[in-house]
C-alpha cells in the first residue's frame, strides 16, 4: 500500500472518529436542548438558562437575553420545576421521570432516523471504500445512535439503582423543601454518618446543598468548613457546568462571609461570573452582595446589589429556603447600615 493510500484511510479514519466522537454528542446535546425547550411547560418545568459553547441564552419575563461567557466545548442546559405552579408531594419526581424518558425516546427516533438515512454511506464503509463524506456520516449516524443508547442506560441506572442510594435520599430532600420544609427541620446529618456506603464524589456535593444551608439556619457554621474544604477540593480545577451552580455559589458566599479568603472567593467567582452576572434571582444577588461587601469592600456595590436582592426574593422560590434568604440579606442589611450604608 503506498503511502499516499495510508493518508487517505487515515484521513477517512478521522472523519468517522470527528463525526462519532464529537458531532454526534453536539447533536445530541442540540436534541436534549431543544427537547427540553418544547418539554418543560407541558411538565411544569422551565428553562431558564441554556449555553451553547460561549454563548449564554437566559430568559428574562418573556425573551431571551444573549451573552457572552467562556468558551466551553458543551451545549448545557437544565431544567427546573416551575416553582409558579401548585405541586402534590412527590409529583414532581414522577414528571421529571416521565419528561427524561420521552426526551429520550425522541433522542432515539432521531438517531434511528438519521442512521436510515446514512445506510448507504454506513454499507460503503463498510466496504472499506466510500467518500471523506461517507466515512463521516457513518461516524455521525452510528455514533448519535450509540450515544443515544447510553443516555437511556444512565438514566435506568439512575432511577433504577442511584435513586436507591444517596442520590435518591437527596431527592427526598428536594420533595420536601418544595412542600415548604425548611432545612433546619430536616435532621440532616454529615455524609459519613449516613447509611449509604462509599457515596461518589458528585453525590456528596449534590447533598451539601442541603447539608450547608441547614448547618447555616441552625448556627452551626463550624460544621460547614468540613464540606466546604471537599468542594473546594472538588471544584477547583473542575471545568464549569451549569446543573453545579449552587455549589459554586456556596463557595463564593463562604469564602466572603465566614472565612475571609479573597484568593479561593475570586477563583470560583470567575469560574461563574458571566453566569451570576445575568442572574435574576436573589441568590445570585445576594452572594455578589456579600462578595462586594467581604472581599471588594465595595459597600455602595454591595448595598446596590442587596436592593436588587430584595426587590425579587419573592419570585426566588415558593419553598423552604426562602425564609433563610431573607436572613442572609437580613444580615447583609445590617452588616451595612453599621458601615453607614
Amino acid at each position: 500500500m503506498s503511502n499516499a493510500s495510508v493518508i487517505i484511510i487515515s484521513l477517512k479514519f478521522m472523519a468517522a472518529i470527528t463525526g462519532f466522537f464529537l458531532i454526534a454528542i453536539w447533536v445530541k446535546e442540540l436534541i436534549q436542548l431543544a427537547t427540553a425547550l418544547l418539554l418543560a411547560p407541558h411538565f411544569d418545568f422551565k428553562v431558564k438558562k441554556f449555553i451553547v459553547f460561549n454563548q449564554i441564552f437566559t430568559k428574562e419575563e418573556d425573551k431571551w437575553v444573549r451573552t457572552t461567557g467562556k468558551w466551553s466545548a458543551l451545549i448545557q442546559c437544565l431544567p427546573t420545576v416551575d416553582i409558579t405552579k401548585h405541586h402534590e408531594p412527590g409529583e414532581m419526581e414522577k414528571k421529571e421521570k416521565q419528561m427524561e424518558f420521552l426526551r429520550i425516546f425522541i433522542q432515539l427516533v432521531i438517531s434511528a432516523a438519521l442512521l436510515f438515512v446514512c445506510l448507504k454511506p454506513c454499507l460503503r464503509v463498510l466496504n472499506q471504500s466510500g467518500s471523506f463524506l461517507d466515512w463521516f456520516l457513518a461516524g455521525l449516524s452510528t455514533g448519535l445512535c450509540w450515544h443515544s443508547i447510553v443516555t437511556l442506560g444512565i438514566r435506568i441506572y439512575v432511577y433504577g439503582v442511584m435513586m436507591k442510594k444517596l442520590p435518591g435520599y437527596v431527592q427526598t430532600l428536594i420533595n420536601r423543601l418544595r412542600a415548604g420544609e425548611r432545612f433546619s427541620d430536616m435532621g440532616l446529618r454529615p455524609v459519613e454518618e449516613l447509611p449509604y456506603k462509599d457515596p461518589k464524589p458528585m453525590e456528596k456535593m449534590f447533598y451539601y446543598l442541603f447539608y450547608l444551608p441547614a448547618m447555616l439556619e441552625s448556627g452551626q457554621i463550624g460544621a460547614m468548613q468540613k464540606p466546604i474544604r471537599e468542594m473546594t477540593a472538588y471544584f477547583r480545577d473542575r471545568e464549569y457546568i451549569v446543573g453545579e451552580t449552587g455549589n459554586y455559589y456556596w463557595l463564593v458566599f463562604y469564602y466572603s462571609r465566614f472565612e475571609l479568603n479573597p484568593a479561593a472567593a475570586t477563583h470560583f467567582l470567575n469560574k461563574i461570573r458571566p453566569n451570576i452576572e445575568q442572574d435574576k434571582d436573589a441568590n445570585g444577588k445576594r452572594v455578589l452582595a456579600y462578595y462586594a461587601f467581604g472581599i471588594e469592600q465595595d459597600f455602595p456595590k454591595a448595598r446596590k446589589y442587596l436592593d436588587e436582592a430584595y426587590a425579587v426574593i419573592d419570585k426566588f422560590s415558593a419553598y423552604g429556603e426562602q425564609e433563610l434568604e431573607r436572613k442572609l440579606l437580613a444580615d447583609l442589611d445590617g452588616f451595612l447600615r453599621t458601615k453607614g450604608y
